[in-house]
């Protein structure tokens, strides 16, 4: 039996620009976090806003992530309606 539905996920190509903008960030964020990018700011030295670097880095990812995933949503759901 022939269907002529479509199987698997379905997304225009403006959908798929913005998933993979979405993830390309996501991704670079992600590898900012571990070991090729991290090691540049371990030192305690430099303090922003009381944090040592290290910590003020991961607080500026999470912060990153939130507002990349926040974005993705809003102009995501725009779209269905």
């Amino acid at each position: 039996m022939k269907t002529d539905l479509p199987q698997g996920l379905i997304f225009s190509n403006k959908r798929k620009k913005k998933s993979f903008i979405a993830v390309g960030i996501l991704l670079f964020v992600q590898l900012s976090l571990i070991w090729p990018i991290f090691p540049f700011f371990a030192s305690p030295e430099p303090q922003i806003l009381g944090f040592p670097l290290p910590f003020a880095w991961v607080i500026l990812m999470v912060l990153i992530s939130f507002v990349t995933l926040l974005t993705y949503y809003k102009y995501d759901t725009k779209e269905d309606i």
